[in-house]
């Protein structure tokens, strides 16, 4: 997943807390928060006013609350772990588990973000499989691609 599908799925994905985010989803959007807020700090420095970096906080928290949950979730782990967030040594635990590949395949909380979702057939059944089209699915959304998409219709991400 590269920087901008991360911004674009945690955004979209705010209020998910059920699903699994990947490794590069997780850092991604780490990395995004931290410029976020050096930039408003910056700005709130300049113009002498500490307003933007607690608006940008407070905008960026629940979504950055949800892509932690669902990167717990990826290393199929309970997201009521991230309550160790507020004792010194389950900070240390909480990056262990961040750092960590997430689990290949289906586990208690979903698909594997990194592999193909699992198809279903026109009954809803999962498992069902039609390889004559060639259609794929979308990385970023899983939605299933024309045969010669070039972008997800959904969301926009080049295939």
């Amino acid at each position: 997943m590269t920087f901008t599908q991360a911004i674009s799925s945690g955004l979209r994905r705010y209020v998910d807390f059920r699903t699994r985010s990947s490794r590069s989803e997780y850092w991604w959007w780490s990395l995004f928060s931290l410029l976020v807020g050096l930039g408003t700090s910056t700005v709130d420095l300049i113009i002498g006013v500490a307003i933007l970096n607690g608006i940008s906080s407070l905008a960026l928290f629940l979504p950055g609350l949800a892509v932690a949950i669902r990167r717990l979730h990826d290393v199929n782990r309970s997201g009521w772990w991230f309550l160790l967030a507020f004792t010194v040594i389950g900070i240390l635990l909480l990056i262990y588990w961040y750092l960590q590949p997430g689990t290949r395949g289906t586990n208690n909380y979903g698909y594997d973000p990194l592999g193909p979702p699992p198809e279903a057939d026109f009954q809803g059944i999962a498992g069902a499989t039609d390889y004559q089209d060639g259609a794929g699915f979308c990385a970023g959304c899983g939605t299933p691609l024309d045969a010669d998409a070039n972008f997800c219709r959904s969301c926009g991400m080049a295939v």
